[in-house]
């Protein structure tokens, strides 16, 4: 993902500064078609130049290009006022005049790189279906205040719970580069704020320059499959192998991999071998992850095997999630 995102950046900052350019030529072909008087001062100019390059590496020759070239100049500069033209229409007018859409200033990123990398990233992290999940529209309200030991296992209210959740999340927001800070697995019934507090994180870290990738259980393990079959294939659809190849580089290699809905999948021990490549191939790059299931640690412990399960239960910061489903809040909300 990386690569395929620097690779669109650098073609986007190409793109700009060639449309700027062309632009500049069309607008230099139109002023000169009207005023050849200027098309003639500028060519003496650069005829001046010229002389000035060669006053100045060969030593005997008379000095006059300087003068002459502060005459042309200020012929020039008053015939551009006489006539209302802009002295730099000559010039690209860049998207960005800091860094003449280069995207660097003095060796560093430019400001506007932001503006270049976060839409692509936003592309390629497979969110669209939840571009409004975002800390800035997280809504407690949905939350019951009334808490509920005996249903719930815990003193807490279902909004004390989720705030405490929202604080841990943008805590792992502004902590992700920190080697201490822990994958989570977020565990809990549908409708409880899982998916949407995954969101919230991967639309925070995608404003700061981070790549991320959203998939669910089922869409991941199927593409992983689909990758071992067309790898093995004589003659692969070379279409659905460069997809599969491009999901695969993304999932081992974006800065936080999102799996949502664990346990929906199919169970086959080739499936858990996959979550287990995975885990361990990101971890020992530093990548992070946060995995969402609806079941239980009890159902975990019975679904799969004893190695994913350290791995998830061991390896992950774990989270519960309980409450009603919020969604039937918000439809009664919209009734209402």
């Amino acid at each position: 993902m990386k690569q395929q995102i620097s690779r669109e950046v650098r073609r986007v900052y190409e793109q700009r500064r060639m449309y700027a350019e062309e632009a500049r030529d069309r607008l230099v072909a139109g002023v000169y078609g009207r005023h050849p008087t200027l098309v003639r001062i500028d060519r003496e100019l650069t005829a001046a130049g010229a002389d000035l390059l060669l006053e100045t590496i060969e030593p005997g020759r008379p000095r006059r290009a300087a003068a002459s070239m502060a005459r042309l100049q200020a012929e020039r500069d008053a015939y551009l006022r006489e006539h209302g033209i802009d002295r730099s229409f000559d010039q690209p007018r860049y998207t960005c005049p800091l860094c003449r859409d280069s995207g660097q200033v003095r060796g560093e990123r430019c400001s506007c790189y932001q503006t270049v990398v976060v839409p692509l990233l936003t592309e390629e992290a497979n969110l669209s279906a939840l571009r409004n999940m975002t800390f800035a529209s997280f809504e407690a309200s949905l939350f019951s205040d009334q808490a509920n030991p005996a249903l719930y296992q815990s003193d807490l209210s279902p909004r004390q719970q989720i705030m405490g959740l929202k604080k841990v999340s943008e805590r792992f927001v502004a902590h992700i580069t920190d080697p201490d800070t822990r994958d989570m697995l977020f565990i809990g019934k549908p409708g409880t704020g899982k998916t949407f507090l995954m969101a919230c994180i991967a639309h925070a870290l995608l404003q700061k320059g981070f790549s991320v990738l959203y998939v669910t259980a089922p869409q991941l393990f199927d593409c992983l499959q689909e990758h071992r079959i067309l790898l093995s294939s004589f003659h692969p659809d070379p279409i659905r192998l460069e997809y599969c190849t491009t999901m695969k580089d993304s999932v081992m290699n974006c800065n936080l991999l999102l799996i949502d809905d664990l346990g929906t999948e199919s169970g086959s021990a080739a499936r858990y071998g996959d979550l287990l490549s995975v885990i361990d191939g990101r971890r020992s790059n530093d990548r992070k992850m946060i995995i969402s299931s609806n079941a239980d640690p009890v159902s975990l412990r019975d679904q799969y095997d004893e190695r994913l399960l350290s791995r998830l239960v061991g390896g992950f910061a774990v989270y519960r999630f309980f409450g009603e489903d919020i969604r039937l809040e918000l439809n009664r909300r919209r009734r209402s």
